[in-house]
């Protein structure tokens, strides 16, 4: 199969094109041949070396979490999908396995999920990381309630895009902030309070909206952006910051400090629990327009460097994904 790989860690200049074994899924697991994959922040600090903490570099190394397209053929024991089916998943590349910027990767069968007819490759590709972060952060981690004022720090990216209409269908009243030129796009999710860090005092505007604080309160950016972040969330409350790598603060040090104040201080990754089922809540809610798709930037495998690019600006609105094959 042809695959972009890296052979050593470093700039985007580290990307070639190449032929490699196509894998063999495995008991539990699934081949899947790739339409689109997406691209996420966490793709770039990968292809940087930031990830070897969690995860070994064996190269040739396959970057890419999200994939959608097709079953190509199934390991012992699966039957829970047909050749052909149409599907996405965030593969298998957090436990160790290649990635997705590739025309086929393995994914276990309990991280793959349909892909309902109203949507397409493109959009099922954007999904999986962003989408699944996100949800946990706000419901398994945040246990985000109707009713409840909560503000998503960053609300136009791919994560903040997908959190602001997760807590929005689930009846919570939700802030969020944004450059300028994102402040309508937010108004448009359906955002009660969209806070412009560029011209507005964060500070100023939660005070005067959430008097008593929030209840809830995510930081999609980076701790150095939302220096105030603790002083916004009401005692009981719950904090939670997305590990970005590069702006993370002192963790230990923020813990602390919350818990004096009786605050939940919790830094979130995407883990693997109950992923299917996730992704299905998630794709239904698509499919049936309680919520929409965020805007997506599609580039050919071929211009991979372009695309991460375009996310280490750290000011993408929505998703960005590649274009592996037609399916």
């Amino acid at each position: 199969m042809q695959a972009m790989i890296i052979n050593k860690t470093g700039g985007s200049e580290v990307f070639e094109l190449a032929e490699i074994a196509t894998p063999t899924p495995g008991p539990g697991e699934v081949l899947i041949e790739i339409a689109y994959a997406g691209v996420n922040p966490a793709d770039w600090k990968n292809r940087q070396g930031m990830l070897a903490q969690y995860r070994p570099y064996v190269f040739p190394y396959i970057i890419g979490f999200d994939a959608a397209g097709e079953v190509a053929a199934l390991g012992e024991g699966v039957s829970e999908f047909s050749i052909g089916d149409r599907v996405f998943t965030p593969t298998n590349h957090g436990q160790g396995g290649q990635g997705s910027y590739a025309e086929y990767a393995i994914a276990s069968v309990d991280r793959v999920a349909s892909i309902p007819d109203q949507l397409s490759f493109a959009q099922a590709a954007a999904l999986p990381v962003a989408a699944l972060t996100a949800w946990q952060g706000l419901f398994t981690r945040g246990q985000v309630e109707s009713g409840q004022q909560i503000m998503i720090h960053g609300g136009s990216g791919g994560l903040g895009s997908f959190a602001v209409q997760f807590a929005r269908v689930k009846g919570a009243r939700v802030a969020a902030t944004c450059s300028t030129a994102n402040v309508d796009y937010l108004k448009a999710l359906g955002v009660e309070k969209v806070i412009d860090y560029r011209t507005q005092n964060i500070t100023k505007e939660v005070t005067a909206w959430a008097p008593e604080g929030l209840d809830y309160l995510m930081n999609a950016v980076g701790e150095s952006t939302l220096p105030d972040g603790m002083d916004l969330v009401k005692s009981g409350g719950t904090y939670v910051s997305i590990p970005t790598l590069v702006d993370d603060g002192d963790m230990a040090a923020s813990a602390a400090a919350a818990a004096k104040k009786n605050i939940n201080r919790v830094f979130s990754t995407m883990d693997d629990q109950n992923t299917s089922a996730m992704l299905t809540e998630i794709a239904n809610l698509l499919a049936s327009g309680e919520i929409t798709m965020p805007p997506i930037q599609e580039y050919p495998l071929s211009a991979v460097a372009d695309a991460h690019a375009a996310l280490e600006t750290g000011h993408t609105r929505g998703k960005v994904v590649l274009k592996v094959a037609d399916l």
